[in-house]
């Protein structure tokens, strides 16, 4: 079923626009409607229904309901990157903090946006595509983050499991919240520290010995 408050607000307005215009409506119409309904269930039918506008339409800028969805799954990946990237000019510590109060966030309040980008990227290999430049994105981020120019290949590693760890974290959080939010961050910032020293040193003696 449509949500109607989704469909009011992203309503694509009914007049003539360049063909970037039309398609960027059409995929913010995807994306509202992917806040709150299953990823699956945003087709080209309900992103017409929702958009007032005809389903021959919709195909027209979007040659199947995949290539579609690959669009929205791009702009709420996103939307996640501009969140992220927060805290520019702060010290490493309190910027790690600040893009972990902004995940958190994130997945707190669009958890059916989150997992369709985490969840979905098996099933397709353009959804895995759009999967993998998130995750380089904001390894990106996190290097940022903790100040380290460019990441030695065990630290992007560890960085990896990292975001995994704290992804199956937050969603698991939030069913039922089960410890205080400010202790999950916490818990969440001193393992990426702690873990720091020895990620660094992860394939260094090998490349040493080469």
């Amino acid at each position: 079923m449509v949500d109607t408050a989704a469909a009011d607000s992203s309503a694509v307005p009914n007049r003539r626009l360049g063909p970037d215009a039309r398609r960027a409506q059409l995929v913010g119409v995807g994306l509202a409607l992917m806040k709150n309904m299953a990823f699956d269930e945003v087709t080209a039918e309900t992103v017409a229904r929702a958009g007032g506008v005809s389903k021959g339409l919709v195909f027209h800028y979007f040659a199947t309901t995949r290539d579609l969805q690959v669009a929205i799954l791009r702009a709420a990946a996103a939307e996640l990157l501009a969140d992220l990237d927060v805290g520019a000019g702060l010290p490493p510590d309190e910027r790690l903090r600040a893009g972990l109060e902004a995940f958190v966030r994130y997945i707190e309040q669009q958890p059916a946006s989150y997992q369709a980008v985490v969840r979905r990227a098996g099933s397709d290999e353009r959804l895995l595509a759009v999967f993998e430049d998130t995750r380089a994105a904001v390894v990106d981020i996190v290097a940022g983050a903790l100040g380290v120019a460019e990441l030695p290949a065990g630290l992007r590693m560890a960085v990896r499991g990292w975001i995994a760890m704290v992804e199956e974290c937050v969603l698991h959080w939030l069913d039922g919240r089960p410890v205080p939010r400010e202790e999950l961050v916490e818990f969440l910032r001193r393992v990426a520290l702690t873990m720091l020293p020895d990620a660094l040193r992860l394939g260094a003696a090998g490349a040493s010995s080469s």
